[in-house]
């Protein structure tokens, strides 16, 4: 599932260079969408490496908090603010605020596939 999540923002580095040339706002807040749908992804990922099924965004945060992760949740719930409902759906962004999330974004990915490798190894 962890590769879902690289191939989302992938989708989402993409959709904004595209919209560097078109200055067409639905790409970028599609680019947004697709920083939000990675992040989704990697949470889902490391949920399921612990033994946990979630699939509310609650129940995500919920697991998360539950794990003793709670700066993650925090963080998972910072990027659906800004991504998901600031920029997607009511469209209060820009490229510079998007740029700036991605970036977040592939922190959060490479963190979290650390971590389910630190978790696999662990579990041998």
């Amino acid at each position: 599932m962890l590769e879902d999540a690289w191939k989302a923002l992938q989708k989402a580095w993409q959709e904004l260079e595209s919209y560097r040339s078109t200055k067409d706002h639905m790409i970028l807040r599609d680019a947004a969408e697709k920083g939000w749908l990675a992040v989704n992804k990697a949470v889902e990922a490391l949920l399921k490496t612990y033994g946990v099924e979630a699939k509310t965004y609650k129940e995500k945060r919920d697991h998360l908090l539950k794990l003793g992760l709670d700066l993650l949740r925090e963080r998972f719930a910072a990027r659906e603010k800004f991504l998901h409902i600031d920029c997607f759906y009511d469209g209060l962004c820009d490229e510079e605020f998007v740029l700036r999330e991605l970036d977040k974004v592939e922190k959060m990915l490479r963190e979290i596939e650390s971590m389910i490798e630190e978790i696999k190894r662990n579990k041998t």
